[in-house]
């Protein structure tokens, strides 16, 4: 992804950039089509999916994040309305298809069970054939914001002392 690409139709496909790249690793990669701070690099490891877990599991139980309708009841309430039962049923699938994220991320959610090693908290799957992986782009996207609004707090402090101007 950091490296532009032409796509199956022959589509050119910028590169993009990476915001976090304190050390320069993907400076190399910049070309004029670059798209800036289009990607944010998290190199998951004990500590870090820990914080990951905690800061999802506090959002979610202060009824911060809120999740769409399930699948079904939308797909009911689509059907019920005049502009439902007159779309194809790729429209109606295009249109079901945030719904039916969501009931896989609340499919996926139900299917982990929380142990601890040590001081770090895993997440494992209770059935294997149910995967994790959109629950972990939620609690990675959810990380990335927890690491924004810091960003912003730390900004805001000032020292008074600071603005002083004393003779």
């Amino acid at each position: 992804m950091v490296k532009s690409q032409n796509d199956e139709d022959g589509e050119f496909l910028p590169d993009f950039g990476v915001e976090n790249d304190d050390d320069g690793y993907y400076k190399k990669y910049r070309t004029p089509n670059t798209q800036f701070d289009a990607m944010y690099v998290i190199k998951a490891n004990a500590p870090i999916n820990t914080e990951c877990h905690a800061n999802a599991q506090t959002q979610l139980q202060a009824g911060k994040v809120k999740f769409l309708i399930d699948e079904r009841t939308a797909k009911e309430k689509l059907l019920a309305t005049q502009k439902g039962s007159k779309m194809t049923p790729e429209q109606r699938a295009d249109y079901l298809k945030p719904f039916t994220l969501t009931s896989i991320l609340k499919e996926e959610m139900m299917n982990l069970r929380e142990e601890n090693e040590g001081i770090n908290i895993i997440l494992k799957q209770a059935n294997r054939g149910i995967r994790k992986d959109k629950f972990s782009a939620f609690e990675y996207g959810l990380y990335y914001l927890k690491l924004e609004e810091d960003k912003k707090k730390k900004r805001k402090k000032f020292n008074a002392a600071d603005w002083c101007f004393l003779n």
